[in-house]
């Protein structure tokens, strides 16, 4: 019974330590959507602004976490296993059924935590309006303007 246990827990380390969001820290912000399934209306919405606004969210530097109760979970189009997703839907608190927004900082912070309806202009302009999103669009346009 206690290998048993110590199995799983063992099992539960190694599953934990491959989630490991620290990787993302100073290089990429996350957004996670969450909701029941594909056809929640909260989370189509922003999963076919997203879809359209694909160029946008790069240049923010974003990866993309669809965590679904009742289908394929993703990060950035790329499939999550089910106890990675489980296991995302327990460090964030998020209930099977429930439908929520979550954007981290690339400082590792939560910056948005939302269980309503949320628009991807007010996620882009939260984003925009961070220190180090305006510090990158600055090198960015520095940048544009020396090659030219």
């Amino acid at each position: 019974m206690i290998l048993l246990v110590l199995s799983v827990a063992s099992s539960r380390y190694a599953q934990a330590q491959s989630l490991d969001l620290s990787v993302f820290q100073w290089k990429n912000r996350l957004l996670f959507l969450f909701a029941p399934n594909r056809n929640h209306p909260m989370f189509d919405a922003l999963h076919k602004s997203l879809a359209a606004r694909q160029s946008e969210a790069a240049d923010r530097d974003l990866v993309i976490l669809e965590i679904l109760e009742s289908a394929s979970s993703t990060m950035n189009n790329e499939a999550i296993d089910s106890e990675t997703a489980c296991l995302l839907r327990e460090k964030f608190d998020v209930l099977r059924d429930e439908f929520t927004v979550i954007l981290i900082g690339k400082d590792g912070r939560i910056k948005l935590d939302r269980k309503e309806q949320t628009q991807l202009d007010d996620i882009f302009a939260l984003i925009d309006s961070m220190p180090m999103r305006q510090q990158e669009m600055r090198q960015r346009k520095n940048l544009g303007a020396s090659s030219q």
